[in-house]
């Protein structure tokens, strides 16, 4: 009887482990998750000409080239971003009042309060992505 009180707890302590470690990893991830859609990431154009120079084994000429053809389409994203974000903010918001109809005032809240750590995300990842990087831009 004994042993068997002995292996239920440590069942039980190895279950909880694992219970707190998928849960810490699930945090970890959406979190991830929510400051990757949040900010412009600086640093695409620099990786893709990397890899294209990698891949392609480009000349100094090529890589400059590259390097320009690069930079403008990641500049004409960011503006076309930059262009729809109006509509994508008021398509979403109509989306979050639709849910809150749907929702009890206590959960209205928790939506409230999602959104704003949300856009506490944007707002952070906007800043350091400035300051991130010691490495040169190669769209500056």
């Amino acid at each position: 009887m004994k042993k068997f009180k002995l292996w239920g707890g440590l069942f039980a302590l190895f279950c909880s482990g694992v219970f707190l470690g998928v849960l810490a990893s699930w945090r970890i991830v959406e979190d991830k998750a929510i400051e990757n859609l949040s900010r412009e990431h600086p640093r695409v154009p620099k990786s893709i000409v990397r890899k294209l120079d990698r891949e392609l084994e480009l000349s100094d000429a090529q890589r400059m080239r590259i390097e320009e053809i690069v930079c403008r389409t990641h500049r004409e994203l960011l503006a076309f971003r930059d262009r729809i974000r109006p509509d994508r903010e008021r398509i979403i918001q109509q989306s979050i009042d639709v849910m809150k109809a749907e929702l009890s005032p206590g959960q209205q809240k928790k939506l409230d309060a999602l959104r704003e750590r949300l856009k506490e995300h944007r707002t952070q990842g906007k800043m350091s992505h400035n300051s991130d990087s010691d490495e040169k831009d190669p769209c500056e």
